[in-house]
């Protein structure tokens, strides 16, 4: 897709009409006002034992982190279906699904990945892609997205552990060695290979040794170095194997005594083979049902989406305006949809057509709508931040004298002194540039770590707090207009324990709040003193609506707590089930219900107060 600036359609930006929400509507990331507020009244002021009654609940959301966008009666938010990155439309009522889609574009590219993969994959031509295939060319996650079959999970685990023997047994000695096994089957030796219950411990050890010293210690000097390591039994436990001994210890050399001192200590009883048995009892006991073919639909899962070993799936939350939706994927995929029926308007990519790089954790941010523009932190040389016209995805203008990397926050709107402005936290500095033009006005990069920076800028009149994690903390910075016209900011204090994560901060009156080193952390807003701090939930995300503020602790524990100075003052409190994953995925309130998303799980929870004739 080719793009260009347009004057034309800066000069129109702001010709339009204002946007018409219901009072009651979490249109996008944070609320109505991107802020973390909602405005509802009569909300429960604290929760009965057992929390607010759940008004519905689904489990097929997908994976993901996204949190969820309300207006109009539908909700919209992100997830990985069977392994396929989707947008999708829920019924707010009900939770009934209305749609799901991948946007067309992504999903054709999909489609011609797969036939790839397949043709690479695919050795003996059987239109599938066996285990001893899969293990080398996936590596062992593929796994994950190899579903469950009909049948008897012991005769399915019998008859996978009976074909992958075939396939790597070499030797034809009807057991997989190391070496025949490939690294990624290798890593698992220890929760697969039992004990030997007919033979000393020591004799195995001795035994083991012998025949890896035998094969591996051509020059006969009786020490194994990483070079003869590589690809056998100790390659990748070669540092751990290396420090066993008192003599040498960690010379990059192993030795027989250490081999086997290790062997006694980690390993013993293991002869270092896997049966057939061993392997059948390892499959049934972990992959209950799953066969180790991977189907041409399971290749879909494999590629289908964003991966990573902190969770997989996207993690933005769509915007809704009119009768249209936007949405950011994990690995940058920006769609504008038909609110109605999931059509795909426009698509583009942050990182094949903007030029952008997706940070490490994924493309996290959720867009923001300004006007006629839709703003996105694609990264990278041409600038980090992009305007693209909404309705077209065409691209208006780029910030190119802010060239640094996305990380994974979003961008707010708002006017700063005099200039109305679009302010963002990316990886190297916080920084306001014109809404009209991308031209930089101001940057502060107090509160930046070379990790993350995840949280969403609070800006409050000329006031902009900033904060991040890992030994960071939180800065607020005045801009003001300066001498050349342009402006500048002053520090005007910074607090250490504001070492917000991801979780986001709310101001409510004169106050922050927001999750620091401690727990939850109340301050007054422009001056920094810290009127209380408690453990709370620990670490997590909040919002505010009514008076009170709802927290969400990644560690699956949700709090109903007074937004006052006076002190922490819980009143109410739930325990959420865990899915695996932490708690990442902000809550939302609309239409007097509070929104829960926890992986596939969806929870509405009734959080209206009843009415008197109730």
């Amino acid at each position: 897709m080719k793009h260009r600036v347009s004057w034309l359609v800066v000069m129109s930006l702001f010709a339009i009409a204002p946007v018409h929400l219901g009072a009651d509507d979490w249109p996008q990331w944070r609320g109505p006002d991107r802020d973390g507020k909602s405005a509802e009244t009569g909300l429960l002021p604290e929760w009965a034992e057992g929390g607010p009654p759940v008004a519905w609940e689904i489990e097929d959301a997908g994976v993901g982190y996204s949190s969820v966008a309300v207006a109009g009666g539908k909700l919209l938010t992100q997830g990985d279906l069977d392994g396929v990155e989707h947008v999708i439309c829920l019924d707010a009522r009900d939770g009934r699904r209305i749609w799901a889609v991948q946007p067309e574009p992504a999903a054709r590219r999909l489609a011609e990945r797969v036939e790839k993969e397949l043709r690479r994959l695919d050795r003996d031509g059987d239109g599938a892609v066996g285990e001893a295939e899969a293990l080398e060319g996936l590596r062992w996650g593929f796994n994950d997205h190899n579903r469950v079959v009909a049948g008897d999970p012991e005769e399915i685990a019998a008859k996978r552990a009976r074909r992958l023997v075939a396939a790597l047994d070499a030797d034809k000695d009807g057991r997989i060695d190391a070496r025949e096994a490939g690294r990624e089957l290798r890593r698992r030796f220890d929760r697969i290979d039992r004990q030997e219950e007919d033979e000393d411990a020591a004799a195995i050890a001795a035994r083991r040794a012998e025949a890896l010293f035998g094969a591996l210690d051509a020059d006969g000097d009786g020490a194994i170095g990483r070079d003869e390591a590589r690809g056998s039994a100790i390659e990748d436990g070669f540092r751990r194997i290396d420090g066993q001994g008192d003599e040498g210890k960690d010379d990059e050399r192993v030795t027989r005594e250490e081999y086997e001192a290790y062997l006694l200590r980690f390993e013993a009883g293991r002869d270092g083979r896997l049966t057939e048995e061993e392997l059948a009892s390892f499959f049934a006991r972990e992959l209950p049902g799953r066969n180790g073919i991977v189907e041409p639909e399971e290749l879909r899962g494999v590629h289908g989406g964003f991966r990573n070993d902190q969770g997989d799936g996207p993690r933005g939350t769509p915007v809704i305006e009119g009768e249209r939706v936007w949405a950011e994927g994990g690995n940058g995929d920006l769609s504008c949809l038909d609110l109605a029926t999931g059509r795909t308007i426009w698509h583009t990519s942050l990182t094949d057509d903007l030029g952008g790089r997706r940070p490490g954790w994924g493309y996290s941010e959720s867009p923001l709508i300004e006007g006629k523009l839709l703003i996105v932190t694609p990264g990278g040389k041409d600038g980090a931040l992009a305007a693209l016209d909404k309705m077209t995805g065409e691209v208006v203008w780029r910030s190119g004298e802010v060239e640094q990397g996305a990380h994974y926050s979003s961008p707010v709107a708002a006017e700063i002194a005099g200039k109305r402005q679009v302010v963002q936290l990316g990886a190297r500095s916080a920084f306001g540039v014109e809404l009209d033009s991308g031209k930089l006005l101001w940057e502060y990069s107090g509160a930046n770590n070379g990790t993350a920076n995840c949280s969403t800028p609070v800006v409050h009149g000329d006031h902009v707090f900033v904060a991040s994690a890992y030994g960071t903390g939180g800065g607020l910075v005045e801009v003001t207009r300066s001498d050349e016209g342009g402006q500048e900011t002053r520090e005007v204090y910074f607090e250490k324990r504001m070492q917000n994560h991801h979780g986001g901060m709310v101001r409510a009156g004169n106050e922050l709040y927001g999750f620091g080193s401690g727990g939850l952390i109340c301050m007054d807003f422009l001056t920094g003193k810290i009127h209380w701090s408690d453990r709370s939930v620990r670490k997590g995300s909040l919002i505010h609506a009514d008076g009170r503020l709802y927290c969400l602790g990644e560690g699956h524990e949700l709090a109903l707590v007074e937004a006052t100075p006076e002190g922490y003052r819980e009143r109410g409190r739930i325990r959420i089930e865990s899915r695996g994953r932490p708690s990442w995925a902000h809550p939302a309130i609309a239409g007097g219900r509070l929104f829960i998303r926890n992986q596939e799980k969806l929870t509405a929870y009734e959080i209206r107060r009843p009415s008197a004739g109730g």
